[in-house]
This record gives C-alpha cells, structure tokens and sequence, in this order.
C-alpha cells in the first residue's frame, strides 16, 4: 500500500492518494486534483475512489472533480451528501486492489466524521488515515459548529482518541489531513505532517491525558478564530461543488483594464507588504501572499466577490488564483503584474518607538489588530483591542489618523489598507509588533 501525501500550504491541510497494484483512492482531496491524477498515472494505476473523511469546513473538496473522470465518491453516510455517493458507517470496508480500507466511526471534529484504517493484503493495520481526529501532536478543533456543540463534540472527539488507541497499532503511520497553518487545528503545532501512533503515544493531549477534564483543557486552551469562508464550505461540499475540470486561469489586464474596473471588484495586492508600503494603486487591499492569507480574505472580502489581483508575475497570479479556488473564490477576473501599473500611493510605516511614544503622549490612537485571545494573553497598555478576524464590523467607527501594530506586522499592514481603502488614514508597524513595542516602552521608562 503505498501512500503519497500532498499538502496544501495555502491551507495547512494534506490529501493523500493510496494506490495498491493498479487502483488507487484519493483521501480528501483538495479542489486541485492535478497532482492527484499526474501521481496515479506515474504510478499506472486508475483512481477508483475519492475518500472523505468528513464534510469539510476549510476548503471545496476535489471529490466531484475526480467523480467526473471516473472515480466513486465514499463519505460518511451521516454527512448526507446530495450527490451520487456510496454511504459507509463503522465497520464497512473498502477494497482496493487487494488491501482495505476499514471505516471506523470517529467524531469529534464533526459529528459525521470517521477515519480510515489501511489494511495490507496480510491483515496488518499500516495507516490510520485519521482527517481532524487525531493530528500531530493536537486534535482537531471542536468548536466550529458553534458554542451549542462544542462540549459535546469535545467529549466525542475524546471518546475517538480512546478507541483509535486501541485500534491503531504503534507501528502504524498517523496521517491526518489538518496540520501546521490549518485553522482546524486546536494548536497549530508544526511538528510534521505524519508520523508514526508511537510518537503520538508520547505527545498527542488526546492520548496523553488520563480523564477527559484533563483533555478538554488542554483542547480548549487555544482559541483560535474562524475563518469567515467556513461558513460556506459545508453546504457547498454538501449539495456538490461546480465542476470546472482544472482550476481557472487568471487573464492578464492592462493598466488601463485593471483601473477601469467596476467599485465591485476588489484590487487585492499580494506582494510583500514591504513592497506594497513602497508603492501601490489607490484603494487596493494589501493581503500578502502568505500561508494565512485565505484566511484573511475571508475575512476582509466578501464571499466570491469579484477579485483583481496586483502581482510580481504571472505565475504567482496563477498560484493565487488556484489558492483562492480551493475556498470558493471562483471570480479571479484578472491580474496586473505590478511593474506595469501606476503605483502613485504610498504607506507611511511607522516603528516600534514611534508607537511606543503613542502610547506614552496619547497624541495618535494605536490600534493593536491581534486576535481575541492573543491580546487577553500579552495586551499592550494603553493600545485599542481590536480583534483582525472582526475588522468589518469595527472598521466602520474608527476615525484617523491612527497607528495599527499587530505581532509581526503582517496583519497591521492589511488593517492600515484596509482602513485607507475607506478613507481612515493609518500607519502601519510592518517591520513588528507587541513584543517590540513592549520593549520600546520598557526602555523609555528606564
């Protein structure tokens, strides 16, 4: 059985393709399924399955792509897809080329969610295909249906890390979909994206902990925010996602197409925000590419609203675009390579002293863009909390001008032109954030 895994960095999530003899699957696929064909033909054999672990909240699945060329969509039967699938449920088994893929029922991150055990042909358990039940060194998050179900799937999500215990031998791979930079992550901890039940043992909080009290604390500890996309990507994996046969390719515009564009579409600028603070088209919206940035689109941008994109070139507009598809942002009208646009607009930054002597004067608010959690951990005196992920909703009574500090810049930046775009004027700390501003502060005091 052999497995290959294929990370979305974009999303901080993997899909694998299983292939023994001349059938292989596909688990989880994202909505690219390129690399997933371009493998299995490498390898001689046909996908004959498209396997889910659940229904996913992060990203379009790739499962009705692959249906298209053939394959059998498998899902969880309580997941109720509305399109043509074959339902499994604990203890169902799939055959594939003489190995299995045994179902077992695992919920916790969803209520519909199970895992997959391969099988060799000899009987022996290799891989626990686990999606967000067991992940490295974490769980998968429990909260995102909401406050209503967080308990409950907490305690679930528990009860599956008990019975995989018992199920998975040491020796056996865990390969988990979520990882490192996946918003379904309870942690977000980088410490690989697979590895072997013996590692896990040793160091994952839902098999270490002796009660599940134990557990739930350390589970809940983290409290990440949700993406504002998420909301959108069940129902879509659900009813079934368009078919487009490959991702869609960005048109290359002129100057003068880009600037003539409707107040509808959004001018995203994704190069690095040292570059964008240099020089940058009136009005657009800087989102650096970066392993958040679906993140932040999908709280600064309105679901699939139509997205013009500033590059350095056509093969980053490219690799946006696909990013961008894989959360349903299917509206990529076109890209401009920056070298070729009136970049009149520039963005004053401001350092970690300036901010500093801000807070101590008073003079100028500083509006300090960090999540929920991580302003309640490490506030900076005298700095406005106002959380990244609910910049819509705050955005609207701020006054300028202001200065935006965050804790390394990256979402200051986004925040100031954010801000600019709606006439506030604000000054970026791009180059750090709270920590820097605390020893600034701290200096001048002594």
């Amino acid at each position: 059985m052999k497995t290959i895994q294929f990370v979305a960095e974009a999303l901080g999530d993997a899909s694998y393709l299983v292939v023994q003899g001349e059938e292989a699957a596909v688990i989880d696929p994202q909505r690219d399924i390129r690399p997933f064909v371009q493998a299995a033909r490498e390898h001689g054999a046909t996908i004959r399955y498209v396997v889910e672990t659940h229904v996913h909240n992060d990203y379009v699945s790739g499962g009705r792509e692959l249906a298209a060329l053939g394959a059998e969509v498998i899902a969880p039967a309580a997941g109720k897809l509305e399109f043509p699938h074959r339902p499994v449920e604990d203890g169902d088994v799939i055959d594939l080329g003489g190995a299995k893929l045994l179902v077992t029922a695992a919920p916790g991150h969803t209520y519909e969610h199970v895992a997959y055990l391969g099988v060799t042909p000899s009987g022996e358990v290799r891989r626990a295909f686990t999606g967000g039940a067991l992940l490295m060194a974490a769980a998968g998050r429990t909260d995102l249906l909401g406050p209503d179900h967080t308990e409950t799937l907490t305690r679930l999500q528990w009860e599956t890390a008990q019975k995989l215990r018992k199920l998975v031998p040491a020796t056996a791979d865990v390969l988990p979909t979520h990882g490192a930079g996946s918003f379904c992550s309870a942690t977000g901890t980088d410490l690989g994206r697979c590895g072997p039940m013996a590692a896990e043992l040793l160091r994952n909080p839902a098999l270490i902990a002796k009660t599940y009290e134990e557990f739930r604390a350390m589970h809940l500890a983290s409290e990440m925010p949700i993406p504002g996309y998420y909301r959108y990507m069940a129902p879509i994996n659900r009813k079934g996602p368009k078919v487009y046969g490959e991702p869609p390719r960005p048109r290359r515009l002129s100057a003068g197409e880009l600037l003539g564009l409707g107040s509808e579409t959004w001018v995203v600028d994704v190069r690095t925000r040292a570059d964008y603070a240099a020089g940058h088209l009136p009005g657009s919206l800087e989102i650096e590419e970066s392993t958040s940035m679906l993140a932040y689109v999908g709280w600064l941008i309105p679901f699939n609203a139509p997205i013009a994109l500033v590059t350095y070139d056509a093969r980053q507009a490219e690799r946006v675009t696909v990013d961008l598809f894989r959360i349903g942002y299917e509206h990529v009208v076109g890209y401009a390579p920056a070298g070729e646009l009136p970049l009149t607009a520039r963005t004053e930054t401001v350092s970690a002293e300036e901010i500093a002597e801000a807070l101590r004067s008073g003079r100028v608010p500083v509006l300090d863009v960090r999540y929920a959690q991580e302003l309640r951990d490490e506030p900076v005196p005298g700095a406005r909390p106002l959380p990244f992920d609910r910049m819509p909703e705050w955005a609207p009574e701020v006054e300028g001008p202001v200065l935006v500090s965050c804790a390394s810049g990256q979402r200051a930046a986004m925040a100031a032109s954010y801000l600019e775009r709606r006439g506030v004027a604000a000054r970026p700390f791009i180059a750090g954030g709270a920590a820097e501003v605390r020893r600034a502060l701290a200096a001048a005091v002594g």
